[in-house]
Order: C-alpha cells, then structure tokens, then sequence
C-alpha cells in the first residue's frame, strides 16, 4: 500500500461497530438539563457552563466497567470544575496565563498517560482551560463557573450511575465481543493479499476492561471472558499466517479442489466466530458441538492430498492452528480450574506518586515528550495574547489535541482535526444560511450537536472533531458572535495550528524506526520467557507467572506492532537511524505473530493434567523458534 494511502486511511478510519445512539440520548440528557433550565431562569450563560461539565464527564463515562467509570467521571468533574476556575482567573493576565498552561497541561498530559479514559479528560481538561480562559470573561465569575461545570458533571454522572447498574457486565461482555467482530471482519474480507491483521486498538481496550474487572468488580464470568481475550489473541496472530495462504490457495491454479476446501474452510471459520460474538454478548462463551463439528470437517477436507501439495499443506498447517485455538476455548474445566486470575494484591501507596515520577522524568520518552507539549502550548498562547490574534485561543486548541506522542499520531490526527473541522464549519454555516436561527433554535442545534459528539466520540477521531466543531460552533453563536468570523478564523487558525504541532514533532522527533530493531528484540524475548514459563508448568511451575509473562508478551508485540505501522510513514529522513528494510521488519513480525498464536495454544494445552511428550516437543520447538528470533535481531557488538 502506498504511502500516501495507508496515511489517509489511518486519519479517517471509521469504526461504524462502535456508533453509540442510545448512550449518546442518555448523555445528551445531560447536556439539555442544565440548559433548558438556565434558560427558564433568563441566565442562557449559567446553563452552557454547566453543560461543559456535563459534556465532558459524558465523554469520560465512555471507558471502564460501571465501578471505574463512576470514579472516572467524578474526576472529569472535578478537573473540569478547577480548570475553569484557574482559566478565568488568569485569562487576563497572558503571563501568568502562559505559567499556567505549562504547568497544568505538563500534569494533565503525565495523568493522561495511565489510560485511555485518563487521556480524554486530560485532553478535554487542558482545552476547556484553553478555551476559557481565551474567553475574556470577567474574573469575577471564576468560582460560580467552576461551581457551575462541577454542578453539570455532577448532574451528568448522576444521571447515567442510576441508568448503568441495569445492564450488569454489559462493558465486559461488549469490549470482548467486539474483538471477535473485528476477526469476523477480517475472516469475511478473504481472500485478500498482502498482509492482513486486525487493529491491536480493539484488543487493548478489552484488556483495559477486564483489568478493571479484576480490581472492581470480579465475577466468575470474568474468567471466561479473559480465556476468551486470550484465544482472540491467538486467532489475531494465526489470521496472518492464515491469510497468506488462504490467498495463495484460492489463487492457484493446478489444484482448484485447494480453492474449494479453503472456502469451506474459511466459511466454518467465520460461523464459529460469528457465534461467538453473538454469543459473548449473552454471557456464552463457547462453541456448540456443532460448530465444533463442522470445524473438525473443513480442516479434514484441507488435508494435503500429497506430497506435493505444498500450498493445501500450508493452509492446512495454519487453519488447524486456528482450529486448536477454537478447541481449547471449549476446555473450560481445565482452564477454570488452574487460570481463574483473580484480583492481584492492591498496589503499595505510593506506587501512584512513584509512577507518575518516572512518567515526569526528561530522560523517558514520555517525560520529553510532555515537557515540549507543555512548553508549545504555553508559548502558541503567550504569542497570541501578545499579539492580540482574534480567537487565538483556537490555535492552541488545536496545537493541543494534535500534538502527540508519536509522529504517526501527531500526523493523521493533524489531517483529520483539519478534515473534521472543515466538514464542521461547513455544516454549520449551511444550517445558519438556511434557517436563520435566533438563540432558542440555536440551542437546539447545540444540543443536537453535542448528541453526534456522544454517538461519534468511538468512531473517528475525523469525525468527533466535526461533531465537535457543530457544537462549538452553535454554542459560539449562541453568545453572540458573529458567525462569519467563527467559520474563517477556525479553518485558518486549525490548519495553522495542524503545521505547527508537526513542525515542532520535526524539530523535536522521536522516529520509531529508531527503535524499531529493540522493540522487535524485547518482543521475541519476552516470547521465548513466555514459553519457558509455559513448560514449566508441566513439572509444578507457577501459573501465575505463567500468565505475567503471557501479558509482557502480548504487551511488547502490540508496542513492536504499531512502531512497525508507524515506522512505515515516517517521511525520508527518518529512516536515518533504522537499520531494518521493510521486508525484514515484515518478516520478523510474521514470525511474532506466528510464535504467539502457537504459544498461546500451547500454554491451554499444558494445563494439567499434563500433556503428551509430543507436546513437550511442541514447546521446546517454540522456545527455539522465539530465541532464534531474538538473536537475529540482536545488534552485532
């Protein structure tokens, strides 16, 4: 795929499985109380500060099982609530304004970095700041609107806590489910060439989820959904493999009987999966006996017919690999009985402060990278507070959210802010040239705006950032702008800002080509630890190790997986550093992918009772397989 492709691609993926309408109702909910009854009392004024509130501890409640999500609110609210107070007292003042920026966006940016919930609301946090205090609003109403965003994100949490606990699991069951859509999607695409797998986005969310559980919330469902996850991992490895030789199978022309059994095979493999995420959102996690069944007679009929048929063997290889992966997901008494996982020992108290130390620290990476986030955004807003720039504010806004840890990030997410945006003010001045609306009917357009905010939040960060922009912008008009100058200056200003968050990523980059060759290392040796510890256990080892090595494996693949994807659209002179063509990256993420679906597999089998001496072979195969791996990414001294 070309470069230029693969980019536009990336920055306007959309995950139509993850429109959310009926949460959007229940959080645009929120969003209209306060607002209508400010409305009732003639202070419109009252009621958009408190739909701030709303709005972003709605945005919060997106992450997390119903426990965590709750805890995760309250903190938008607060953060929200403290960010306006501190944004309207130092508005005014641009150098303390500056100080302030820096300072509150270098800690938001080093709590964002414990989870993608945590990150919303440090991102929401630092641009309502923003937003704010470009404002020009009078000093004196900074404690009634702090008090009144805390009152909308109390409303709001309030609101959807007593909705939730109706639907009990429901979070975990759909984070594991929607894995098994994202397979089932793929598994539909083939045949298609080229390397094929499924985005790790969806899988680390699950994780996330289900980590939560352990700590919050554990039930005996919980391991059946983590069993799950584990056997998703190992069908996401083996469906790159599997693919390959799906297409050349399907492709070749001496044995059309290979095509034949490679469909039948594909189409059992797609109603297993199909099954299973239906079934995972009713709490089933298993296969039918015959599905099962069915399984067991595709990969009969992909048996090699000779010698020869070298590309039915290849296909037969993988299919039963995946075949094996379906199976062990049925062997619930074994797994239940030695893997339950059960919630960890709390952590020491000040493991917290410790972490968020070494996050600070200037020699990590995301310690630098926080320190020239801060440092841009105090400056972009002291220049445009010095030079008086209309609504400059919206410069740093996007310089804010743009701006990113990895240079993949920052550039999709610069082309689709840009993109969303466009569409956005576009939007909104044809519905403004159209009906002419006076504040009442613009409030309605500002509530149906934050309702597309909700629904859209999950899908595209393109087209959030349009939804967005509507409410913005309707919101904007509401208080009397004039609507001219908020659609030309917000296109200008967010492309201004788009360059500008990427040229300083150029003038201060961290390639991942870089650390392309190490990450792939790590990986393929936290394998080979992984399969040491699985043999283990057939002579009385830990299986909690076990499982502790299987999360830093799966960890460092899916780190090696998206260096990999963003190493690819590095421009030119990024490669300087990398010592790895593309071809060798390739190959060594296939052998990754493969040694994990096989390891995974392997650690289920070797569960007592103990396995055959055939799998005792197996897995010191894999252990030579993955160590093998390591050296031939190991720099030569």
């Amino acid at each position: 795929m070309r470069r230029r492709t693969l980019l536009f691609r990336t920055a306007f993926a959309f995950a139509p499985d993850k429109w959310r309408p009926g949460t959007a109702t229940r959080c645009a909910l929120g969003v209209a109380i306060p607002i209508v009854l400010a409305s009732l009392t003639g202070h419109a004024a009252w009621g958009i500060l408190a739909s701030t509130g709303a709005l972003n501890a709605g945005l919060a409640s997106y992450s997390g099982v119903y426990r965590s999500r709750l805890r995760l609110m309250l903190n938008a609210s607060a953060v929200m609530g403290a960010v306006t107070l501190l944004a309207l007292l130092v508005g005014p003042h641009p150098w303390w304004l500056a100080i302030i920026t820096a300072l509150l966006s270098f800690g938001l940016a080093i709590y964002g970095a414990s989870g993608a919930a945590a990150t919303t609301i440090g991102i929401q946090g630092t641009m309502v700041f923003i937003v704010l205090s470009g404002l020009n609003l009078p000093p004196a109403l900074a404690l009634s609107g702090g008090v009144l965003v805390l009152l909308g994100g109390l409303l709001q949490t309030l609101l959807l806590g007593v909705i939730w606990p109706l639907s009990p699991r429901h979070p975990e069951r759909q984070a594991v489910a929607r894995v098994y859509g994202q397979l089932t999607a793929l598994m539909a695409r083939l045949p298609q060439p080229g390397h094929q797998l499924v985005d790790p986005a969806a899988f680390q969310d699950a994780w996330t989820v289900l980590d939560q559980a352990r700590q919050l919330a554990w039930r005996g469902e919980h391991a059946d959904l983590r069993r799950s996850l584990r056997v998703a991992e190992g069908l996401r490895a083996a469906l790159v493999g599997y693919a390959r030789a799906d297409w050349t199978a399907r492709q070749g022309d001496g044995d059309p009987a290979a095509g034949q059994a490679a469909q039948q095979m594909g189409a059992a493999l797609l109603t297993a999966l199909r099954a299973l995420e239906t079934g995972l959102m009713h709490g089933r996690s298993h296969l039918t006996p015959e599905d099962r069944a069915a399984l067991n007679s595709s990969l009969q009929r992909l048996n090699p017919t000779g010698t020869a048929d070298r590309q039915r063997a290849d296909l037969h290889e993988w299919a039963s690999l995946m075949v094996r992966l379906l199976t062990d997901l049925t062997a619930e008494d074994r797994a239940a009985a030695t893997d339950p996982e059960p919630p960890p020992p709390p952590a020491q108290p000040d493991s917290a402060l410790a972490q968020w130390w070494r996050n600070a620290s200037p020699r990590g990476s995301l310690g630098r990278h926080t320190l020239k986030y801060a440092l841009t955004l105090a400056l972009v807003t002291l220049l445009t507070r010095l030079f008086s720039v209309p609504h400059g504010y919206w410069l740093a806004l996007t310089v804010g959210v743009v701006l990113r840890q990895d240079y993949l990030s920052t550039l999709t997410r610069g082309l689709a802010r840009f993109g969303g945006t466009l569409v956005g003010v576009l939007l909104a001045s044809l519905f403004v040239w159209a009906l002419h609306p006076g504040p009442a009917a613009l409030g309605v357009l500002s509530l149906g705006a934050a309702w597309l905010v909700y629904a859209l939040f999950p899908t595209s960060y393109a087209a959030f950032s349009a939804a967005i922009t509507l409410y913005v912008v309707f919101s904007v008009s509401a208080s009397g702008l004039p609507e001219r100058l908020v659609v030309e200056q917000r296109i200008l200003l967010t492309l201004l800002g788009g360059l500008i968050a990427l040229g300083v990523y150029v003038l201060w980059p961290e390639w991942p080509s870089v650390q392309l060759r190490g990450a792939l290392q790590q990986a393929a040796e936290a394998q080979h630890r992984y399969v040491q510890a699985v043999a283990a256990l057939r002579s009385g080892g830990d299986p909690e190790q076990a499982s502790a090595e299987r999360r830093a494996a799966r960890t460092l693949r899916i780190q090696a997986e998206q260096l990999a994807q963003a190493a690819r659209l590095e421009p030119p002179w990024g490669h300087t550093g990398s010592d790895l063509t593309p071809a060798e990256t390739d190959a060594a993420l296939m052998q990754l992918h493969a040694n994990a679906a096989l390891s995974l597999s392997l650690h289920a089998r070797s569960l007592p009772p103990p396995g055959s001496a055939a799998l005792a072979q197996e897995l010191g195969a894999a252990a030579h397989a993955a160590e093998q791996l390591g050296q031939q990414l190991r720099r030569e001294p």
